[in-house]
């Protein structure tokens, strides 16, 4: 069975269901996210996500919280986790909020660590065009510049041959 994907208003509903969760269990949740779900959220740049790749604390309340929210959404158990955190730059900084509640606040990571991040990814179906919003939205024209700021999020891990290869296919084709 495919997993359902998550749109906009999908997103929202989960986020104002968890919401509510952390809400009884009298908690105060920060859910910091980033792939997919920050372009949707942060972006309006696609239709919808598979799940919510997110840094979040407190860890074991909003866990609870997010299976509850699974149940009732018939969601997988999995919507909102932190199986993508290793790929996180720990200079990542804080975005805009993309939802906000007294229980839960929902922040998308910055559009600079967010481009680093899908450059280093270079997933061809899934990150080139997220990667040309982000460099529209950054105004950003060429190969040095996209490379500088990631390595200033990811020093010391050179990129990939692949992921140079897509990066300078995408700034070709944009000249």
């Amino acid at each position: 069975m495919t997993e359902p994907l998550l749109d906009r208003p999908a997103l929202e509903q989960a986020f104002a269901l968890l919401a509510e969760k952390l809400r009884r269990r009298h908690v105060i949740g920060e859910v910091f996210i980033f792939g997919g779900a920050a372009m949707v959220m942060a972006y309006d740049s696609r239709r919808s996500t598979r799940d919510v790749d997110a840094l979040f604390s407190p860890d074991g309340p909003v866990l609870e919280s997010v299976r509850e929210v699974a149940r009732e959404l018939r969601l997988p158990d999995s919507w909102l986790n932190n199986q993508a955190s290793s790929y996180v730059s720990s200079k990542a900084g804080k975005g805009r909020a993309v939802f906000d509640h007294p229980n839960l606040r929902v922040i998308a990571t910055p559009a600079q660590h967010l481009l680093a991040m899908k450059v280093r990814a270079a997933r061809a179906v899934r990150d080139a065009d997220d990667i040309r919003i982000l460099l529209d939205h950054l105004e950003l024209r060429t190969v040095d510049k996209v490379l500088e700021l990631v390595s200033d999020y990811f020093p010391g891990e050179p990129l990939s041959e692949r992921s140079r290869m897509m990066l300078e296919d995408i700034i070709a084709e944009r000249t």
